[in-house]
């Protein structure tokens, strides 16, 4: 009974274990990369949802749709 008490908990690794694991797979330079663009992606995040990135855009495009309102000059309604 005892050795299927083990091997129940050997499967029960948890996820952090096995990202681990794999981790340990990969060169330094693949994780200084990977970790790098995790970095840009995060900042990117939450500088969008501060609304940091409404200053460096042209400010004519709608909100709901995302096309540019300059694309509806001349359109009548």
């Amino acid at each position: 009974m005892n050795k299927k008490k083990n091997k129940a908990g050997k499967k029960n690794k948890s996820l952090l274990s096995g990202a681990a694991k794999s981790l340990r797979k990969l060169s330094t330079t693949k994780k200084v990369v990977g970790g790098s663009a995790l970095l840009a992606l995060g900042l990117g995040y939450l500088a969008q949802r501060r609304g940091l990135f409404g200053a460096f855009g042209s400010g004519d495009t709608d909100a709901n749709t995302g096309e540019s309102l300059s694309a509806m000059e001349g359109a009548s309604l």
